[in-house]
């Protein structure tokens, strides 16, 4: 559910853990969660018994390294669809878990929507993290997908949680930058509990260590990046998209979330450069469930966004 906990000892291994593959949280239901989970889990447990989520189609794409990454297609649209959502789940979860309880709310709103297993997550391949370095080409290569299977100029939303938050803004943010010939129509992109900077977040769960200790930590982070990833940490930085980003942003967080602090939407919001931008401070709402304690403000803020922009 998010990027919900620090490593549980400082030292290589626990780094190197932090960012491997990891499905032990998809074991965890409704019955066997802690109790601050339970309304969360019960909100996708119900969504899964509706028909938004019935008869997927399965696509897939090869990343640019080598990767099958899996994802389900949800056409319930019985025309062409206004869009087509990109959801993106977050850290150590899987898209019908996080995103899965959007499926009516895109449904209702005229969108068909693909809900996709992040690399090194649930069906997708991988062994390793790179907490929206990679990810975030593997989403335009996803938008790619979309385009063939509809249409060229179909519209795309990018809508994230948590880590696919802070990757659909890092998306936004290599979009913004691509040349026209290039760019799939993404149109917008829905950022619920991003985080603004990989390694201000690790800083910030890593709590009371010292300062020597979180830098043995961080410097251990970035060298298994680079080393078991092939990536860098500092491309896991949508604070350094904001200042370029072109793409209308609406940002959510919940108010009462102890995992990402809401102070990392608010940062994010300041320094957006974009024209169109939003933010929903949600009361009440821990990590990732500003949808579960508010889930018509959430709609109706989502639906005035996107109908601003679609015509």
């Amino acid at each position: 559910m998010g990027l919900a906990k620090a490593p549980a000892q400082i030292g290589g291994i626990a780094i190197f853990e932090f960012m491997k593959r990891s499905d032990k949280a998809l074991n965890i239901t409704s019955d066997n969660c802690k109790p601050r989970d339970r309304a969360y889990l019960l909100q996708y447990e119900e969504a899964l018994k509706g028909e938004a989520l019935r008869d997927p189609i399965l696509v897939h794409i090869k990343s640019r390294d080598g990767l099958v990454l899996k994802g389900r297609l949800y056409k319930k649209q019985k025309n062409k669809p206004r869009a087509v959502v990109i959801a993106v789940h977050g850290f150590h979860s899987g898209g019908l878990r996080d995103m899965g309880r959007f499926a009516d709310m895109y449904s209702r709103n005229g969108f068909d929507y693909l809900i996709i297993s992040q690399r090194s997550h649930f069906d997708s391949e991988g062994e390793y993290l790179t907490f929206g370095a990679k990810e975030s080409f593997d989403i335009l290569d996803w938008a790619d997908i979309v385009r063939k299977i509809y249409a060229p100029d179909i519209p795309i939303i990018l809508h994230g949680v948590s880590m696919g938050a802070a990757t659909v803004l890092i998306a936004a943010g290599i979009h913004d930058n691509l040349v026209d010939n290039s760019k799939p129509n993404i149109i917008c992109c829905i950022a619920d509990s991003p985080y603004d900077d990989i390694i201000g977040q690790i800083e910030y769960l890593l709590g009371e260590k010292s300062n020597i200790t979180k830098k043995i930590a961080i410097g251990l982070f970035k060298a298994n990046m680079r080393l078991r990833a092939k990536a860098n940490a500092s491309d896991a930085s949508p604070i350094t998209s904001m200042s370029h980003i072109k793409l209308p942003i609406m940002f959510v967080h919940g108010k009462d979330d102890r995992y990402v602090l809401p102070d990392n939407s608010l940062r994010l919001y300041e320094v957006c450069k974009s024209e169109i931008k939003e933010l929903l401070i949600v009361e009440e709402a821990g990590h990732v469930c500003s949808y579960v304690v508010q889930p018509d403000e959430y709609e109706k803020t989502f639906s005035s966004f996107v109908d601003s922009i679609i015509e």
